[in-house]
This record gives C-alpha cells, structure tokens and sequence, in this order.
C-alpha cells in the first residue's frame, strides 16, 4: 500500500513540474531562439520581412555605402539596366542585392557588401527561376501525361 501512494506522489510531482517547464516555455516571451532557429532565419532566402519599407530602411541605416555606390559597382560588373534592388542579410552579411538585366536579356543578380562596397556574389539567373514551383509542376504533369498515354482503353 505505500508503495502505491509512494508512486502516486512521485507522478503526481513529475506532472506538476512538466506542466510548470510547458506553461514557462509559453509564457516567457524573453526566452532567447536556440541557435537552430537563427540558423534557419539566415539561411532563409528574399525573407518578405526584409522587403517591408521599414526593414529596408533600418538595414540601410546600418550601410556603410550608398545605394548609389552599389549601383555603380554593379553596373561596373554586369552592364545592362538595373531591374530591382534591396538591401537585404544573405548568410548573414548586409549586402544590396542589383538585379540587372543585360544586352542580351539575361537577368544577373549582383550583390555587394553594404559595408564594404565589394562584390560578394554575381549570379546569372534562370529565366524561370522565380517560378521553380512551376518547373516541378510541368514535370510532375508531364509525367502523369505519360503514364495516362500508356493506360490501355478498356
């Protein structure tokens, strides 16, 4: 008998500190992201948070270049017209991100540290490369085109 009522009063405590560590995990808004998280908001790319008026004008607070002086290596890169640009974190580096858009029509995007005016990164893009969910969808119903075409008729 007071093996059960020892065993009683052990669950019985268990289950008020695992509720206590569940409601203090909700509740405590101070609680600091575990590293994982972070990992995952830098790896993040075109973040729409960073798009909003106010995001991009407190990040180009903290540039050291203008977007002018951006523009300019950029161009001074990849000659054409330049399409878009935003200042944004990309692997945690602030760079100003300059789609530009050649002679030929192919679109290259440069990005160049906001803080230093070097160029990080120049990429030339995919013609469809804002829509690759469009590029699997094509193939999936390609796929399914075949397989209906090899169907025999009843």
């Amino acid at each position: 008998m007071k093996i059960k009522a020892l065993l009683a009063m052990l669950f019985s405590v268990m289950l008020v500190f695992g509720l206590a560590t569940i409601a203090d995990a909700q509740t405590n808004p101070d609680q600091k992201p575990k590293s994982t998280d972070k990992q995952k908001d830098d790896d993040r790319d075109d973040d729409e948070e960073d798009d909003s008026p106010e995001m991009q004008a407190k990040l180009a607070k903290e540039a050291k270049i203008s977007i002018e002086q951006a523009r300019k290596t950029a161009l001074e890169r990849v000659a054409g017209t330049i399409t878009e640009e935003e200042i944004e974190i990309e692997n945690g580096v602030l760079v100003y991100s300059i789609e530009i858009r050649d002679a030929n029509g192919k679109t290259h995007d440069v990005e160049v540290d906001a803080k230093t005016g070097e160029i990080v990164r120049v990429e030339e893009e995919d013609e469809d490369d804002d829509d690759d969910d469009d590029a699997a969808a094509k193939k999936k119903e390609k796929s399914s085109q075949k397989s209906r075409s090899r169907k025999k008729p009843f």
